[in-house]
């Protein structure tokens, strides 16, 4: 048996803003949202999620198409009901202040493993705004036991299914023990933060379920490795497959790793009677630092030195670097991944400007080969206003590194040939081909325009996906078609955005990377996972579905804030997916610093999600690296 216990946090004042000065990002879209941490002996919890929210309520577009309303969740409670299922109940606010929508309604949702949520159902309680519902099944009734309060009091009422409550009555006392069912510490952050819930026992098999989804990932032991070789076959075909270590993680995932073999020894076996042989060998691990230093232009205005969205592609043997950067598009050329960001930058083309400041600015530029030409996709911000940014796409006719292979921007356009979109802005577009589709994504974004460009309303940031023509990828061959919107307090946070998209295929799956939340606020930046399956047709929203909670956040990796806006790239040597992304550090006086970029490796969890948070120290720590390889000859 093993303790969950549900629980949000308070949600009070905003994020520290003395690195972001006139901006405001409210805590609570963030921390108001449902909790899990997990316990043995039901008095010592550790959180899951890095202590982050899994459920939250989502934003209402009904009341507000262009921008929506934020929701949060508060007053979680979970019992489990007498069919096996769990149910969660909880409270929608309007942020921090009464969902007037659904005053003195209850949300329900269902889940048969705490992993997967349904949609809430709302239960109308009262007339009144309502807090802390609880309930829990009784058998003698054949019914659920509710209670809830108000600014009146307590109340109580039985329902057999729910969804409709029968009479209710004031109840004096409660029938729920808090005090001796709540623990009184939570080891790893302590419970002054905390609005707790209330605790339930579960099965050790529910418990890891919850872990490997929810839990941080960490190496646990390498498999022993053995080798069976035939007695008088040559030791040299050995060295030439050079057997792998298999290591396994906190999980049940494993992960095949390159070793080092000592040659020495292998050439000392005598393959000519059987026998066994041990042979030390030590596991070949990249380790990335982050942030990874880069080089710049001596003339080359760059604030701290930074990096905004990177992007790492592989062409004809060679690596390009990409990034978001000034008036100029330019490329960090080399034979390694490692070697772009210390390449030194060439500009491949210089935007034309008009009046002095026509286009300031080329935003998340990516390179795509498509059936043997290269493109380069970015956008363009015209007259020194991000309100203006415009999708467009440079086709190259001969060497990337020669600025006269590149023909000019093209603005992208709908199948009429019109701006991709009208009334607003596009951006962070990006290709993939599937099923022999090819289908662009890109974020686009609303604008109710003013009088001048100080005078405007922007809307949510959404992401889209069309076809497109593989001849001419800026010439869109269907609608555009909505896949997501910013719906949770986590993308939501101080801005509603949902932007640069990235593929990351691995079978018949596939994962689109999504970065979310405020721009302006760096450090609140995250990243939430889209996926869908190979073969089916992606233009439909349905085919999609999106994590309700974020992958990556501010609180994956200490010193790493704002993490996001990544590609992915195979490293060549393991056949791993590798993540490139920014994230931003703060210096001793916990000051933002700018943008920077880094690399790390995707491991594949068991559940078949990649786990972006894998850290050199969790993937192998140092002392693991040493293993042993029995060679059996027979």
């Amino acid at each position: 048996m093993a303790y969950l216990l549900a629980y949000t946090k308070k949600g009070e004042g905003c994020y520290p803003d003395f690195n972001y000065p006139g901006h405001v990002g409210y805590n609570c879209d963030w921390e108001q949202a449902m909790h899990l941490a997990l316990s043995e002996d039901g008095k010592n919890f550790t959180p899951l999620r890095n202590n982050t929210g899994i459920l939250f309520a989502k934003a209402s577009f009904e009341e507000d198409e262009f921008v929506g309303v934020t929701k949060t969740l508060v007053d979680p409670w979970i019992c489990c009901g007498e069919d096996g299922i769990f149910y969660v109940l909880a409270v929608r606010r309007n942020q921090n202040a009464p969902d007037s929508k659904h005053i003195g309604r209850m949300m329900v949702f269902t889940s048969t493993d705490l992993v997967h949520y349904s949609e809430p159902v709302f239960v109308k309680l009262s007339e009144e705004e309502i807090r802390r519902p609880r309930c829990r099944y009784d058998k003698e009734r054949a019914s659920y036991y509710v209670e809830w309060e108000t600014a009146s009091g307590r109340f109580c009422a039985c329902t057999k299914d729910l969804k409709k409550i029968e009479k209710t009555e004031s109840c004096t006392q409660t029938q729920f023990n808090l005090q001796q069912e709540l623990p009184q510490h939570i080891d790893g952050f302590g419970t002054e933060d905390c609005v707790l819930g209330n605790v339930i026992a579960i099965t050790k098999e529910q418990e890891q379920v919850l872990r490997e989804y929810f839990d941080e990932i960490c190496y646990v032991k390498t498999k022993p490795i053995q080798v069976s070789w035939p007695v008088g076959k040559s030791i040299n075909s050995l060295l030439g497959s050079s057997p792998k270590a298999v290591c396994v993680y906190s999980d049940g995932s494993t992960h095949e790793k390159m070793v080092e073999w000592d040659e020495e020894a292998l050439c000392r076996v005598d393959v000519n009677k059987p026998g066994s042989w041990k042979i030390p060998g030590k596991i070949k691990q990249k380790r990335w630092k982050f942030p990874i230093p880069l080089r710049f232009l001596p003339d080359e205005l760059v604030e701290f030195n930074g990096m905004s969205d990177p992007c790492v592609t592989e062409y004809h043997g060679k690596y390009y670097l990409s990034s978001s950067g000034t008036h100029h598009i330019q490329l960090r050329i080399a034979d390694t991944i490692e070697g772009t960001f210390d390449a030194e930058p060439t500009v491949i083309y210089r935007i034309p400007l008009k009046n002095g400041l026509n286009f300031v600015g080329t935003w998340a530029a990516e390179l795509h080969e498509i059936d043997g030409v290269l493109y380069l996709f970015t956008s363009l911000c015209e007259n020194a206003q991000w309100i203006h940014v415009k999708s467009v796409i440079l086709r190259c006719n001969g060497d990337p590194a020669d600025p006269n292979s590149w023909e000019a921007p093209r603005k992208c356009v709908k199948i009429d040939g019109s701006d991709l979109t009208e009334g607003g802005i596009s951006l962070d577009m990006t290709w993939f081909r599937d099923n022999g589709r090819d289908y662009v994504m890109w974020s686009d974004r609303k604008i109710h325009y003013g009088a001048d460009d100080e005078h405007f309303e922007a809307g949510t940031a959404d992401v889209y996906i069309a076809t497109v023509d593989p001849k001419k990828p800026w010439q869109l061959t269907s609608e555009p078609h909505c896949v997501v919107r910013p719906m949770y307090g986590w993308d939501r946070y101080e801005t509603p955005v949902d932007e640069g998209p990235y593929l990351l295929r691995r079978g018949d799956d596939l994962f689109v990377t999504i970065s979310g939340s405020s721009t302006s606020m760096g450090d609140l930046y995250d990243v939430g996972l889209l996926h869908a399956k190979s073969g089916t047709d992606l233009l439909q929203e349905e085919n999609w579905t999106w994590l309700s909670y974020p992958l990556l956040t501010k609180e994956s990796v200490p010193g790493e804030y704002g993490p996001g806006h990544n590609n992915f790239v195979k490293d060549p040597d393991t056949g791993d997916d590798l993540m490139i992304y920014h994230a931003i550090p703060h210096d001793e006086n916990d000051k933002t610093l700018f943008r920077q970029p880094g690399i790390r490796r995707v491991h594949w969890a068991k559940n078949g999600l990649p786990y972006l948070e894998m850290t050199p120290e969790r993937d192998l720590p140092e002392g693991s690296e040493n293993v042993v390889m029995e060679l059996v000859i027979e």
